[in-house]
């Protein structure tokens, strides 16, 4: 009796190994089950009597072809740290598809996507733009030819220098164009300051115009300023009146 159970496993196994499923079908046990579309997985296999249960993925999984898998597969994330970003959204169907933001490219391009990006090279000033950078290449920076400059970031040509005679470009002393500049810098800042200066000594001197007070002029021998003695007919007294101040002398008032 053991012999033949044995024999029978056997007879199993060899029937499961030679199995031989069609196009669209994936072996289950002894049978060929039909196979999920994309979208969907494998909720309970097929038997003899019933087709394959299909149910759809949920969120956040995905099938990108039809299959016998029980379980979806999960949707990428996008690695932040190499500086990648969603460039296509995840789907029931597709896969999440990483890219590059703006101003940067990628420079490792994996099977599927983009694995790491990398900022453009930015072309400064006394230097030009040779080639543009694509999805997958940098930027390609090129010098100033001599006799030439440039002032911005990312100019696609250089500026020849102004000529102030017919010798040659207007370069400063010992052929560094840059000194002109620097003079008239410093110029300009001379200038200014002396202007400022000039502008707080004017106010400094109307303010001091204006808060002069020339001092009273009092007459020679007067005694008191703008008194005097007035003699009283009536009983002898004599009382201080004051006195206005005209021209350069003083006029008397008496009392009546």
């Amino acid at each position: 009796m053991p012999l033949v159970l044995a024999a029978v496993l056997v007879t199993q196994l060899g029937g499961a190994e030679a199995l031989d499923c069609g196009l669209g079908e994936y072996p289950a046990g002894t049978e060929c089950c039909p196979m999920c579309a994309a979208g969907f997985r494998v909720f309970k296999h097929c038997t003899a009597n019933s087709s394959t249960t299909c149910i759809p993925c949920v969120n956040d999984t995905y099938t990108d072809h039809p299959n016998g898998l029980e379980q979806c597969s999960p949707c990428k994330l996008c690695d932040e740290g190499a500086n990648l970003v969603p460039e296509v959204a995840c789907t029931h169907t597709r896969n999440t598809g990483c890219g590059c933001p703006a101003g940067f490219f990628c420079s490792s391009v994996g099977t599927q996507d983009c694995e790491l990006c990398q900022r453009y090279t930015i072309c400064f000033p006394g230097s030009m733009l040779k080639e543009k950078g694509t999805k997958t290449t940098d930027n390609v920076c090129e010098a100033c030819p001599p006799g030439t400059f440039s002032t911005a970031d990312m100019p696609y040509a250089c500026t020849p220098w102004p000529k102030h005679n017919e010798g040659g470009p207007g370069q400063g002393e010992g052929g560094n164009p840059s000194s002109d500049y620097a003079v008239a810098t410093i110029a300009s800042v001379v200038a200014i300051v002396l202007l400022v200066a000039a502008g707080f000594a004017c106010v400094w001197q109307r303010r001091k115009r204006k808060g002069f007070v020339p001092p009273a002029v009092q007459e020679p021998g007067s005694g008191q300023q703008g008194q005097t003695l007035m003699g009283n007919k009536d009983n002898g007294d004599q009382t201080a009146v004051p006195v206005q101040e005209r021209g350069a002398g003083l006029e008397e008032i008496r009392l009546e």
